[in-house]
Formats: C-alpha cells, structure tokens, sequence
C-alpha cells in the first residue's frame, strides 16, 4: 500500500530512524512539582475522596480463587470483576494522588502495595476472556505460564507502564527492587506473549477485521514496550506489527469513519486507535503521523454524530443510550485538534462542560485519559463549545441516518435508524430499527444490552437473549417471525436523503427475514419532516400468499390511549408515550389495526446497565393486522 494511505506505510525510514522509547512520557514525575501544579482544586478535592473510596473497596473485596472459579461454574461476570475492578482503581487513584499532592510518605506506601498485589495476581486476564490461544480451550482456573493477552492484561499491563513512567523513580527509592518486578510481569505478561502467541483479536475471525480489541490491546502494547523494552530492533518489530493489525482493523471501516460497534465501543475504538497512533507519533518526534491515513479524521467525527443530548445518545448494537461512562471528552477535543477539526473540538468543550472529570469508573483502560485531562484543567472553558450535532448524517458504510430538526440543537426531534446487516460487530437482529427522540427524552428507544455474562458472546445462547431480538426492537414481525443472524440478513437498496425540508431513510428488508416469514416484499421508509415537525415510519408488504404482519414500537414509558379510548378520529388511533409530550399516532387508513398489546417488561435492578438506562421497566407495543395478502402501515410521532 501506498504510504499516503496505510498506517504502516507510513512508517518511513526516518520515523524508524527516529524511534527513542524515551519520548513516551504520558507526564510528568511525581516529584516533579511545577508539572502537576495546574490541577484544578474540584478535582483534586474529588480524586483524594476516590482515593480512599477505591482503597476501601480494594481491602473489602479481592479478586480471588473462588470468584474467578465461580466465573466458571456460572457465567456470571460481574464478581471477579467488580473485584478486580476496585484494586486497579485502588492503583490508578493512588497514582493520581501522589502526583497532585506530591505526598510521597503518604502515597508512595499505598501505591506500593497495590502494585505488588497487582504483581502477586495470578492472571491479569479477565475469567471470560481466558481461552488458550491456538486451541481456544477454556481451562476453568489460569495454565501456570499461560498468560493470555486480553483486554484487561492490556491495559492493567499499559497502566503500570505509565506509572514506571511517572512514579517508578519515587516507588523504587521508598520499596528499592519493585520495579524491576513490575517490569518483569509487563514483560512476562504482555510483552511475551505478544511475541510468542498468535491471537483472533489481531487477525480478524471468519474473513472479517478485528474489532476494537485490536487498536485497545495494541495501544497498551506500545505503552508496555515503550516502558520496559531496551532492544531497540524489538522496539522497532514490535511498531511494524502494531501498525500491521491497526490497518487490518482500519480494514473494517467505510471511508466515512462510522464504528458499526456503536456509539459507546466508539471510545475503545476509535479512541484507542487514537491513542495508539499517538504513542508512534511521540516516541518518533513526529516524524510519524499515522493521522493522515483516511479515515482517521473521520473517525473523530462519529461522536458527535451519534449524539442525542448532552446526556444520551444513538445506542444500535451493544450501546447504551445513556452518556457513556468510559467517554473522557478531553481525549476527543485533543482527536479533533490532531485532525484540524474545529467543529469536534467545540463539540467536546461542550460535552466536558456537561460531564466533569470522573474518578468512579473504570480507571485503569482510562488511565493515560485521565492523567492528560487531570493535568490540563479548564480545558473545556479555553475556547468555544457547542453542540456538535449535524443537521444530517448518513454513513453508508454501515447504513445508520441521523436526522434531527435542527443542527447543534439538542431541542426537537430526533430520529435515528439503521438499514445494515445482522453480522457486524457488538450485532442485534435490527435491520430497519429506528430510534426517536423529543427534546433529547427518549419516544421510540433502542433498548441496548444487559449487563455481560457468558451466554453474551456464545453464538449458541446470544440470540435467546431479549435485548438481542429483533422481537424485542421496532422492526416488523411478519407472521410473527423475527429476523435471524448473519450477514445474508439485512436490509437492501438502502437510499438517504435530506432536501432540508425531509430526511429520510429508505429500505427494503426482505432479505432480513428468513423464507418462513412468507414474504414476498417488505420496505421501510423512515422519514423527518422538519416543516411539519412529525417523524413517519412507512411500511409495505406484500406476502406470497396470506399472512399476519405485527409491528413492534419500543418505548420506555407504558403507551397510553388517549382520550380513554383507540379512535380520536376517523382515520387515527393514538398513543401517548408519556415522555415530553409525544405522540405516536397509527394511521388507520393505511392499516387496519385488528388487536393492540402492550407488554411491560420489567427490568431486574440487578442488571445495572438496563437499570442505569431505563429504571424499573421498557414496554412493547404490538400492533396486529388481520390477515390478508398485502398491507401498509404508517406511524407518525410528533409533538402532542
């Protein structure tokens, strides 16, 4: 490939030439006072108190034996997790705390231990992501001398790299010899690995490219090397393969940058790919800029695409609808300004303006985020903010439109919708879903995932879960049949357009359902008339003989018929969903609705992810045609 267009053809000669492992230093030591002294007082006050938060947490429970064993007797992911979760936040927090307040009698003592413990781990792989690479054979407890090179061995690997960078000084004169240990498990444990074992989440599965575990593993990788490799031929193999599985995984998307894994993996995706460049980029001096390789800059963009309001936003596949937890919205300004875009950079002062920095989530993947944003204060009051939303936007590398009634205005309607198929990344049986939003309060929603157990990612168990079901999306049911998984199963024809007046999204999504739903014809048109301030969902079909259609509308809130009855006119039957004054109007003329039934469908409060997104419970609406051979229908939301 040419080196205008590869990530590693854009690895010269004198970016080679250039390589100095020294260059990759994320900040400043922790001794070094003028280089932390521009913390704001807010989030030094909050880190300290999240500091003793984690510590406590960390002592209450660890990550031991029989919670990585009861991974392996029931699915459940959430206990080893959480526990190992408190321990690498224990780590991080104290890291940050040093550093703002430079006590090292306090803090070097705190750090220490969670580092060694972190050391004395027997796995820094997660219990589900344990399969042997070669065989994929899942030992129920970790192989002596197998590590495995996952997400979480990643990135626990890629933060004590950091910190050797920032406080391995200080550490090794208060505990003299824990950084050799510390460098000895990054490499044991990342870096040969790496080198030794052939992984799927470097070379794609099936034909298709890797996902985003490649630009997150990879980015931690260089982190490692950068930090714990003196060879400097290995410094250099070790970039020449990074860059190889980062353009297998730019392989994946569409000139126009959208990430098909959704708007919340976007931040272990296209941001980590970001950061991974990024590190090049440092330790050459410059003398690389994997950015200018298409679609990086694209790929800035795709946040802000997706953004419905400040605090939720466009959720196809595994997402969430709510403001995503793992989003450090400095990272995306920092994006936008590597790329010469302005618009990205206001739009993340806008949104850093809304969610102040956090230290409650997962510190460890966010550590180099954090430790930039915490160190750079008042970045979101340095220049213009504003919403970054678009009018319009379609990407027809994956099919999904967005359309709102204004730009860069959160206030009105809102409609996104997908065409695409039922193979891509993170995927749910939801060819022609769309989603509908009023004045940023959710209409017609996207329910999203659960949180994750085993039976998520088992091809055999995946689809008998509710939230992956086209059933259980807003899509037609034809003979009561929902769509199936692959990518034979999608939408067709799929056309965008917006005149400024109307945009919308046609389709036809015969080929999303399987020969038994007895169709002859199926098409969708999702439609944003600005002028009359109402979204449409058309729909036509035609059966090869007679059959029953069912259309499914999801909302969060129990529709209910207005004026105490279905008629409110001649031709109308409507719902209000109770949320900011929508209604979703069925018109009768088009369809001749024979049986309506709702469902709620209670959310267990165990289920933190639904339960952060939607509270106790979602409903389904059903709206059931009589039997006939061909039929329409037309639903209509719009302000009450």
């Amino acid at each position: 490939m040419a080196a205008s267009t590869s990530f590693l053809g854009r690895f010269t000669h004198d970016a080679r030439a250039a390589l100095d492992p020294d260059l990759w230093a994320p900040a400043p030591p922790v001794t070094d006072r003028g280089g932390w002294s521009r913390v704001g007082d807010a989030d030094g006050e909050a880190l300290l108190a999240a500091a003793d938060a984690w510590r406590d947490a960390a002592a209450a429970q660890a990550p031991t034996l029989s919670l990585w064993a009861h991974y392996a007797e029931t699915g459940e992911r959430v206990p080893y997790e959480t526990a190992q979760r408190a321990l690498l936040n224990e780590t991080a927090s104290a890291t940050f705390a040093w550093g703002v307040t430079g006590h090292g009698a306090a803090w070097a003592p705190r750090l220490a231990d969670a580092v060694w413990r972190l050391c004395e781990l027997t796995a820094w792989c997660l219990p589900s992501h344990y399969a042997l690479p070669g065989t994929g054979e899942r030992p129920p407890l970790p192989v002596p001398g197998r590590d495995v090179l996952d997400l979480s061995c990643g990135y626990v690997g890629g933060m004590l790299a950091a910190i050797d960078r920032v406080a391995g000084d200080a550490l090794d004169a208060a505990f003299p010899g824990i950084r050799a240990r510390v460098r000895h498990e990054i490499r044991r444990r990342v870096l040969d690995t790496w080198n030794r074992d052939a992984y799927v989440w470097a070379e794609g599965e099936n034909g298709r490219p890797p996902n985003n575990w490649a630009p997150w593993i990879v980015s931690n990788v260089l982190a490692c090397t950068m930090a714990v490799e003196n060879d400097r031929a290995a410094i250099e193999s070790t970039v020449e393969r990074a860059l190889v599985i980062l353009d297998r995984f730019r392989a994946g998307y569409a000139d126009d940058g959208s990430c098909e894994e959704g708007a919340t993996y976007w931040w272990w995706a296209g941001a980590t790919l970001f950061e991974a460049l990024e590190v090049v980029e440092r330790v050459t001096g410059g003398a690389y800029d994997g950015c200018a390789v298409p679609p990086v800059a694209e790929m800035s963009r795709f946040p802000q695409a997706m953004q419905i309001d400040a605090d939720s936003q466009v959720n196809f596949s595994d997402g969430s609808p709510a403001h995503p937890p793992n989003a450090v919205w400095h990272l995306l300004a920092r994006f936008g300004e590597r790329v010469g875009d302005g618009e990205v950079v206001r739009h993340a002062r806008w949104m850093g303006r809304a969610h102040p920095l956090r230290f409650d989530g997962q510190l460890a993947p966010l550590f180099l985020r954090i430790l930039a944003a915490l160190r750079d204060p008042g970045w979101e009051e340095a220049g213009p903010s504003e919403p970054g939303m678009p009018a319009s936007w379609y990407a027809p590398g994956t099919e999904v439109a967005v359309a709102r009634e204004r730009a860069h205005d959160a206030a009105g309607l809102a409609v996104a919708v997908k065409g695409g198929h039922n193979d891509v990344s993170h995927n749910h049986n939801d060819a022609g879903g769309p989603i509908v939003s009023l004045d940023g309060h959710p209409v017609l929603i996207d329910v999203g995932v659960g949180v994750y157990v085993r039976d998520t990612f088992l091809p055999e168990t995946r689809y008998s879960i509710w939230t992956m079901r086209s059933a259980w999306h807003s899509v037609p049911l034809p003979g009561g049949v929902e769509q199936r998984h692959g990518s034979e199963f999608r939408a067709t024809g799929t056309a965008f357009a917006d005149d400024g007046s109307v945009a919308s999204l046609r389709m036809d999504l015969t080929a999303a359902y399987p020969a038994e739903a007895g169709l002859a014809s199926i098409t969708r048109a999702v439609a944003l008339d600005r002028r009359a301030g109402e979204v449409r969902i058309d729909d036509a079909w035609r059966f090869a003989g007679e059959g029953v259609m069912r259309l499914v509308l999801m909302t969060a809130d129990e529709p209910r018929p207005v004026t105490g009855g279905l008629a409110v006119g001649p031709a109308l039957v409507a719902f209000d969903d109770g949320l900011g004054g929508a209604t979703a109007r069925i018109d009768t003329a088009r369809i001749d609705i024979e049986r309506i039934d709702i469902e709620r469908i209670d959310i267990d409060p165990a289920d933190t992810r639904l339960a952060r997104a939607w509270g106790a419970a979602v409903h389904r609406t059903i709206l059931t045609a009589p039997v006939g051979a061909e039929g329409s229908a037309r639903v209509v939301v719009r302000r009450a």
